[in-house]
């Protein structure tokens, strides 16, 4: 549940949302892309409103934002080359949606470029099943740029990661961010790493966001009161 929640996320920024469970951090994330329904409120999305968005419509705002989470959701059997081509599906008629060798060539050939984008060119043709749990999200991550994303969401996009894949994800956020132009919100389990990486930390206690503030000004004690209470 949130209340009260005033946000706005800027492009060339990554933006760490911090809070313990039940907190409101993921419904916040869903919340951005109509994935679940506010019950009052506005949610504009990159010069879109969403709320009372049907259809096409809602289909047309929503591929402006693409969503990276804790479980990375690949087509297993398929290329880390098909799986990052896919997240450009919504531009494809239909008919050539159903089959990758249906895909224009220009398709592909972006969809290798954003993988090179994130240093994975030398596993283009690896099925995504045999890559490591921080190469299939630096996939999710080729696949929002292949989208043409302006907002990347990324769930605890790490939890699952050891702590070198862990950095070299942020870094990557970051960095596309910065050079892309694309703005990124990133829920984060892990106060240390949104100190190191982000632009801005949002705290956020029983749905209510009780400070926004960048990591230089804030310190250890205030970021670990979001965390009283709980077993987190």
């Amino acid at each position: 549940m949130l209340h009260g929640v005033d946000l706005d996320v800027w492009p060339g920024e990554l933006t760490v949302v911090l809070g313990a469970n039940g907190s409101g951090k993921s419904t916040l994330l869903r919340c951005a892309v109509r994935l679940l329904d506010p019950d009052a409120g506005s949610v504009v999305l990159c010069g879109a409103e969403l709320v009372g968005a049907r259809g096409r419509e809602l289909r047309e705002a929503r591929r402006k934002a693409a969503m990276v989470f804790q479980q990375v959701l690949l087509v297993r059997r398929r290329s880390a080359v098909e799986n990052v081509a896919y997240g450009a599906l919504g531009e494809l008629p239909l008919h050539r949606s159903l089959s990758s060798r249906l895909f224009p060539a220009e398709l592909g050939e972006r969809a290798h470029a954003s993988l090179a984008r994130v240093g994975l060119a030398d596993v283009a043709w690896k099925r995504a099943d045999t890559l490591s749990g921080g190469q299939a999200q630096r996939v999710a991550i080729a696949r929002a740029l292949c989208q043409r994303a302006q907002l990347v969401l990324a769930d605890e996009p790490v939890a699952s990661l050891d702590p070198r894949a862990a950095e070299e994800v942020l870094v990557l956020l970051g960095e596309i961010a910065r050079v892309e132009g694309l703005a990124a919100l990133v829920v984060l389990h892990q106060p240390e790493l949104a100190f190191r990486y982000a632009d801005r930390i949002l705290g956020i206690v029983r749905g209510e966001i009780v400070f926004d503030a960048s990591p230089a000004s804030l310190d250890e004690h205030r970021v670990a009161a979001l965390y009283q209470g709980s077993e987190t």
